[in-house]
């Protein structure tokens, strides 16, 4: 305490002007309190004589080490303002940089566009639509919605921020030194949160650039988003290819097939029919499509480094390869009819009571292998659904054929339903290996599926300027997808990158999509981004 014989030093002690509470960082109110604390502890120190302004107005001298310590205080003063206003600025860039904030400003908040409902033809309403053109459009209406609302459902969701976010997770050495590659790689499974050298991942708190300490407290626990289309778009009565019911299924239509075409094979023996004959042919071919499913189904599921992407396109190779092999095995068979037809033996085919039989029984399996495989939810097992309904078909005119001509005494009856058959599976036939001949050749994707990925595209994020182009074309029975968005030349690469991958992420979800492939861009023009390929 002070001497009341001494007055006290009025630059020292007494108050400045009131500062405003919300002026600049190092100039407000909490700071100005600290420097006039700071400046009446100095000279309240019990350590060091303080002068008064009479012995410095007659010329008195301060001691060398009150000077000293003058200086050092003033020093502390301005690198403690510093140190706080760096402290305050690297506190609010981690606050607006953080993991919900640049989610936020980057997606931005839900915000549908549309209320689809509206729109909604109910079945009773289709029902009372007498024109067939009318009704049509109403139904792919209501299929557009369906597919409007999903993706409604799948943006207003967490889960393109939890996308999004799942960056802000990455272990520190990846931002500073790049990818860090360990000395030894071990072959075993890495515990969860762990690097593949077994050291810890430290998630920084808020974004801030240190992870060896984080705050007390702050113990994050990030939400690990499972990147594969079943998880994120599929719809759940979708069988994944690998599992054990489709599996059975294959194994069920193949034994069939077998069982049906030995006993196809007595009938031809049996009975020289040309409509037998064709319905033998089909067995065969179905007894090698159930092999070319199965083959493909195991080649797909199983991973090759030679194939990086998959071999997910050996699906459709397998149907145009089986599409060929049955347009060219009923050529034979309309070309035997044909000549059947042409021959001078009109003699008329007589089916036993056992051929009969034979065939009765072979819609009957069919029947029940439709009446199973279209249950599961697999577009493999879908499509033997869709070969068993036709051979239950196809062996009924087999069957019908020569019955109808024995009874009603013509003999050419038997040809000419061989004839007709064999041209109804080459047209067939041939259709499908067209349309599969076009997907492989990269088709264009049809205006709906455009509209659906643009429209996803369009609402993921709110600072996307701008889409510079979409193309969507197949790879197969599904689509490739290329993306150009514009953004803010402003943004940085890592927002830039996180975005960017989010959405892609997001599109390859879609079950149409295969792959997709995300640009960014600054300017709403651009060059072309390939070369131009000549032929030759």
């Amino acid at each position: 305490m002070t001497s009341p014989s001494h007055p006290r030093r009025p630059s020292s002690l007494l108050l400045q002007d009131e500062p405003t509470v919300l002026a600049s960082k190092g100039n407000g109110t909490l700071t100005a309190l600290i420097k006039n604390r700071s400046s009446h502890a100095s000279v309240q120190s019990p350590s060091w004589k303080a002068f008064s302004d009479e012995e410095e107005s007659v010329g008195g001298e301060p001691f060398p080490e009150w000077t000293e310590f003058r200086r050092r205080n003033s020093v502390i003063e301005e690198d403690d303002d510093e140190r706080r206003s760096l402290a305050e600025e690297r506190r609010l860039s981690a606050l607006l940089t953080g993991p919900q904030m640049r989610s936020l400003r980057l997606i931005g908040t839900s915000s549908p566009r549309y209320s689809w409902e509206r729109y909604w033809k109910t079945e009773d309403q289709l029902k009372g639509l007498r024109s067939k053109p009318v009704r049509a459009y109403y139904e792919r209406t209501n299929y557009l919605i369906q597919q409007y609302l999903y993706i409604d459902k799948l943006l207003d969701s967490s889960l393109p921020h939890d996308l999004l976010n799942e960056y802000n997770n990455m272990p520190l050495s990846s931002f500073r030194r790049g990818v860090e590659v360990p000395t030894t790689i071990s072959e075993e499974p890495s515990p969860p949160g762990s690097l593949s050298n077994g050291e810890p991942i430290h998630h920084p708190a808020n974004g801030s650039a240190s992870a060896s300490s984080p705050e007390p407290g702050y113990n994050p626990k990030p939400k690990k988003v499972k990147r594969t289309p079943k998880d994120i778009y599929r719809p759940s009565e979708i069988t994944p290819l690998g599992a054990r019911i489709v599996t059975v299924a294959i194994y069920v239509n193949f034994l069939a097939n077998l069982v049906l075409l030995l006993a196809k094979v007595a009938v031809v023996l049996s009975v020289p029919s040309v409509s037998v004959l064709a319905s033998l042919v089909d067995a065969a071919l179905d007894f090698l499509s159930t092999v070319i499913v199965w083959t493909t189904t195991t080649l797909i599921a199983t991973q090759d480094y030679r194939y990086p992407v998959g071999r997910r396109r050996l699906e459709p190779v397998g149907v145009l390869v089986f599409s060929v092999i049955m347009i060219t095995s009923f050529t034979q068979v309309a070309l035997a009819a044909a000549q059947q037809l042409a021959s001078a033996d009109h003699t008329v085919i007589q089916l036993t009571a056992s051929a009969i039989g034979i065939m009765l029984g072979t819609i009957f399996v069919k029947g029940l292998c439709w009446f199973w495989c279209r249950l599961v939810r697999n577009s493999s097992v879908q499509a033997l659904a869709d070969d068993a309904a036709t051979d239950m078909i196809f062996n009924a005119g087999s069957i019908a054929f020569p019955i109808v001509g024995y009874y009603a005494g013509i003999w050419w009856l038997d040809a000419l339903g061989g004839l007709l058959l064999s041209c109804v599976v080459i047209f067939n036939w041939s259709r499908s290996a067209r349309e599969h001949i076009k997907n492989l050749c990269g088709l264009s994707a049809t205006a709906d599926q455009r509209n659906i990925l643009l429209y996803l595209t369009t609402r993921f994020a709110r600072s996307i300027r701008q889409i510079q182009g979409l193309q969507a074309y197949h790879a197969g029975d599904k689509l490739n997808v290329e993306v150009d968005i514009v953004l803010d030349a402003s943004t940085s690469l890592k927002d830039s990158h996180d975005l960017a991958e989010s959405l892609q992420y997001v599109l390859e979800s879609v079950p149409i999509v295969d792959r997709a492939f995300v640009h960014c861009d600054y300017a709403s023009y651009n060059l072309p981004t390939h070369m131009e390929q000549q032929a030759g």
